[in-house]
């Protein structure tokens, strides 16, 4: 199998969806890749950059639900869609955020579309709402009502914006 970013990616996804972040070290990810270490961070310096790697590929699949253009809360329950189908998914955005906001952030969320502080906030919002919630479930805490509480206070977020604009 060639290295690439893709399949560098598919498969620290897949670690992640069987193990956690806790258990995604580049040596595991080059153990599962079949290549040394070595060749491994010929194409991903660190794992922080494997973090912002990973990020990209989640922003890949909300730009697809989402075009650029999309209404600011069905692009925040796609973030929110996409971080659940993924084991620690907020938590590895959340760390490409804070290293790459840029790189990391949805079209339709970008501080372009929306101004730095509407952008910076929904995705706080969103990233701590499902960070907390993915965090409940690794205890067997059902989090109830967690998609509608989630929808209601980005709604009210964003009005409260729209309102003061």
């Amino acid at each position: 199998m060639a290295l690439t970013a893709e399949t560098i990616t598919d498969t620290a996804l897949d670690i992640l969806s069987r193990y956690g972040l806790g258990d995604l070290s580049m040596r595991r990810l080059a153990r599962e890749l079949e290549v040394q270490p070595s060749a491994l961070y010929w194409h991903v310096k660190d794992k922080q950059s494997l973090l912002v790697l990973i990020s990209k590929s989640l922003k890949v699949e909300v730009d697809a639900l989402c075009p650029v253009t999309a209404d600011p809360l069905a692009a925040a329950l796609s973030l929110r869609e996409v971080l659940l189908k993924y084991r620690d998914g907020a938590e590895i955005v959340l760390l490409g955020y804070s290293i790459a906001a840029a790189d990391v952030t949805p079209r339709a969320l970008s501080s372009e579309r929306l101004g730095a502080e509407v952008s910076q906030g929904i995705l706080t919002l969103t990233l701590g709402a499902v960070a907390v919630e993915q965090n409940r479930r690794l205890f067997d805490i059902a989090p109830a009502g967690a998609a509608e509480n989630f929808a209601a206070n980005a709604a009210a977020m964003l009005d409260a914006v729209r309102f003061q604009s």
